[in-house]
């Protein structure tokens, strides 16, 4: 028995608020700074190595890639707590192995629910992964609050939340996190709005985005004077965060509970063609629906649906048990109900209670002929790829300018004047706006690729353009304008995240999305440590210059750091507009398909809705594209 898939994505979405804990850094790095007395160049190396951790794991089973989150995260912050408390003693070479295994346990989270939820919406990648992705931008805000609520400002003892909350959260995901190999019956709903596939999907970005709002509106509050907050009052700010973030539990409500059920019962399958047949000779016979000459009168004997499935795929789904083999053979003992990937099925249809029968969202979804038809490169095929490279170089860089904004921020309150605490409004700004960038990239470019055929690089250009403007407005940022600033940075940062994923598994491919994906992750890590290093460096040479007093004041402390980041970011521009010429005739392709199936779906009369001389329903035209996308 499978989990519902609903159920499924719902609790990855809680999941992975838990992934993103390495943009919480600036909340504790002062402390660190003080109880291990390391200047700002080792505070730098801890933070890109808590990012290289962050960013880094190794493909494995569903369950065991969870459990080993749960354990890597419990004993990296267990033992950095200890190091800070002077318990266990910490030369700085076993502080940087601790700092990469405090954050190593989210992207094992992220990984795992990631990967299956894609897999499990294959023709929503671009909603998927916005979602997701979303939510691991916005954990730092989410843990901020907490930290906020009820251990301000002690941030050493607030690393054993960081231990033991995010694993308790797995732990209670761990049995509902799994992949379905069909499409379910609650996927083909059609009414009411809610309960459709897209309803739901909605309705998830509408509780992330009140999430994001409410967390923004508190770390405002929580920093101004005109609100006063008593301890009492940021406890119940932070209780009503963690009721908001579990809402998202909702979404399943009405799709049939917590086993997954086939889209079509093994009972009923004749009754579901009997009645589309029915269907397709009564609209031909309706003469508002088919002028006088036209036909659309199936062959009787004609499939229902295409059913073409590739030996990869057969090696992708999970195994029977015995009990369900069992079933499978005494319900259908001639094997004509084959279990089929829910991305192949591309033309079936749901029978309403009225007679009628509507095309499904699968039928309608108009990726899904060009997802059956996408390239599955291996990691090493992709490493021997341009445009594989062009993307790792752009979002290094991209990425990376945001990363070292973000790990250097508590140091860059106190530069410009700010209170030593203070930094925690500002992280918690970035990471709303972090998660903000995830989510408008993962809708935006979806529906106008939808809509309009508009390539996804597109927006790719837009980010890295934005992100350079970003970092040269941190450049000249006086304490106020941290507040714009920290918004612009954290927008740049999710969108780019947002893109790279969902550009991964579209230039190259499903099938071995999981390892291509954590591979191209240790782009950010890299752009990370790099650019980290730099701004420690000039860093410290601008304190140098203000005598013995340590640390540095004023704007010119990381002025030459941001402007040489943002030159940077003009050569990730520069990179995106070449990947982007190089894949936009992929668009084409894929609109000129869109736009051709949805002409079918709406006219029934076409042969593309019903089949008629052996034709399959839904069918779209088959083009190779593996040799226009790889390089």
């Amino acid at each position: 028995m499978y989990v519902n898939k609903w159920a499924g994505f719902s609790v990855s979405v809680v999941c992975t608020c838990s992934a993103g804990l390495a943009y919480c850094f600036s909340l504790y790095s002062n402390q660190l700074k003080e109880a291990f007395g390391y200047d700002q160049r080792q505070i730098q190396a801890i933070g890109s190595a808590t990012n290289l951790g962050g960013y880094a794991s190794i493909i494995s089973g569903l369950v065991i890639t969870l459990l080993i989150g749960v354990i890597v995260n419990i004993f990296g912050w267990v033992s950095l707590w200890a190091a800070a408390k002077g318990l266990i003693p910490a030369p700085f070479w076993l502080v940087l192995i601790i700092a990469g295994l405090t954050c190593n346990g989210g992207t094992w989270f992220d990984t795992a629910c990631l990967v299956t939820s894609v897999r499990n919406f294959p023709n929503e990648r671009g909603t998927v992964v916005g979602l997701l992705k979303a939510c691991v931008g916005l954990s730092a805000s989410v843990y901020t609050s907490i930290y906020v609520g009820f251990e301000k400002p002690d941030a050493i003892t607030y690393l054993l939340y960081l231990a033991f909350i995010p694993a308790i959260v797995v732990m209670c995901s761990i049995p509902f996190v799994n992949f379905v190999p069909y499409t379910q019956k609650s996927e083909l709903a059609t009414r009411p709005q809610f309960c459709t596939t897209g309803g739901r999907f909605l309705s998830a970005y509408q509780i992330m985005t009140a999430l994001a709002i409410y967390l923004m509106a508190t770390a405002v509050m929580d920093q101004s004077s005109a609100f006063m907050l008593n301890h009492q009052t940021r406890m119940l700010l932070s209780i009503g965060t963690i009721i908001l973030t579990l809402s998202i539990l909702l979404v399943p409500i009405g799709s049939g509970g917590l086993a997954s059920q086939r889209a079509e019962s093994q009972g009923d399958e004749e009754d579901v063609i009997a009645t589309a047949r029915a269907r397709a000779g009564s609209l031909a016979a309706d003469p508002d629906v088919c002028p006088p000459g036209q036909h659309a009168v199936p062959d009787e004997h004609a499939p229902l649906m295409s059913t073409t499935v590739s030996d990869e795929d057969d090696a992708t789904e999970e195994p029977l048990t015995p009990s369900q083999d069992d079933t499978s053979k005494r319900t259908d003992p001639d094997g004509k109900l084959a279990k089929v990937p829910h991305q192949k099925q591309l033309g079936q249809y749901d029978v309403q209670n009225e007679g009628g029968v509507e095309p499904t969202p699968s039928a309608r979804a108009p990726s899904a002929g060009f997802v059956e038809q996408m390239p599955d490169m291996t990691l090493l095929q992709c490493c021997t790829s341009l445009n594989f490279w062009l993307l790792f170089l752009t979002c290094s860089i991209g990425m990376g300018s945001g990363l070292s904004f973000l790990n250097n921020l508590g140091q860059l309150v106190i530069a410009l004047g700010g209170e030593s605490d203070s930094q925690a409004v500002f992280v918690s700004l970035f990471s709303v706006s972090n998660c903000a960038g995830r989510l408008l990239l993962g809708y935006i470019p979806e529906r106008l690729l939808h809509a309009h055929g508009t390539p996804r690089c597109v927006f790719l250009i837009l980010i890295s353009a934005l992100s350079a403007l970003a970092v040269c407005f941190n450049a000249f940022a006086s304490l106020p304008l941290l507040f714009p600033a920290s918004i612009m940075a954290g927008l740049a940062f999710g969108a780019t995240w947002s893109l790279m994923a969902t550009l991964t598994s579209e230039f190259f491919g499903l099938h071995h999305f999981a390892s291509n994906y954590t591979f191209i992750q240790l782009a950010p890590a890299a752009g990370g440590f790099g650019l980290g290093q730099l701004v420690g460096s000039l860093y410290e040479k601008e304190a140098q210059k203000g005598g013995p007093n340590p640390g540095c004041y004023g704007h010119h402390c990381f002025r030459l750091s941001f402007l040489l980041i943002a030159m940077l970011d003009v050569v990730a521009l520069i990179s995106s507009t070449i990947l982007y010429y190089r894949t936009r005739h992929i668009y084409k392709v894929e609109y000129e398909e869109l736009h051709q199936h949805d002409e079918d779906l709406q006219h029934p009369c076409s042969t593309a809705n019903f089949p008629t001389g052996g034709a399959n329903m839904g069918h779209i035209p088959s083009v190779s594209l593996s040799n226009t996308i790889s390089s």
